[in-house]
């Protein structure tokens, strides 16, 4: 294709000419009229429509025929043996002679506990209490799914044991507990308290310490 280049044109744009300026009419010849006919027959063609003299709708129906291969009808539907694809975790979709829907299931406080389905997406809803940290009375308490870890702190009495209560009570098990404070020192009275009992609710801390001492506490459990 070219645009008309013939005697009479203006930039390559038909004119119709003016005596008064002299500007000459544009002349139409058979390389443009040829150029113009052959690119409305390549669209014809292209869409495996033959030429019918007296048919004045073949380039209208080859280009619907065309738009109908890429995207559809030509009415603005998609063509119906396309597919939308579900891929990973969802679910649903098919061929678009209906209107599909798309799925993610989403996996419940259980499910997330028990970790076991790899086919369903977690969600801040779904991991509600299994993981957090909650302040009680100045302690944290901070949930890893099951465990219940237990972080706060005590004094304990002098050359004793101390019978503290955890600042939530453990369900099932109470696994482990760790302390730390008292002083440092050689003698046997200055050794730093340790852990010498564990239950649900309660762990007992002993110190040989001559005088009450501050501790900090760590318990394990679910």
């Amino acid at each position: 294709m070219h645009r008309i280049d013939t005697s009479g044109n203006v930039a390559n744009r038909f004119h119709p000419g003016d005596p008064a300026t002299g500007q000459q009419a544009t002349l139409v010849d058979q390389d443009w009229l040829n150029a113009v006919q052959e690119e409305i027959v390549a669209v014809i063609l292209g869409a495996g429509i033959a030429l019918e003299k007296g048919t004045n709708d073949q380039l209208y129906d080859a280009i619907v025929a065309l738009i109908a291969g890429v995207v559809g009808t030509g009415g603005g539907s998609a063509p119906t043996t396309r597919q939308i694809l579900a891929g990973g975790l969802l679910t649903g979709g098919g061929n678009l002679a209906a209107d599909r829907t798309i799925s993610l299931a989403k996996a419940t406080s259980a499910e997330v506990s028990a970790q076991v389905r790899d086919d369903v997406a977690v969600t801040p809803a779904g991991l509600a209490g299994l993981v957090g940290l909650t302040e009680v009375a100045g302690a944290w308490v901070i949930r890893l799914g099951p465990v219940i870890v237990q972080l706060f702190s005590a004094v304990v009495g002098a050359n004793g044991t101390t019978i503290l209560t955890l600042p939530q009570s453990f369900t099932t098990e109470a696994r482990a507990a760790f302390v730390n404070g008292g002083t440092a020192g050689a003698g046997i009275q200055d050794n730093p308290p340790f852990v010498n009992g564990l239950g649900l609710s309660t762990v007992s801390v002993y110190s040989a310490l001559d005088s009450s001492a501050s501790v900090n506490v760590i318990a394990f459990g679910r």
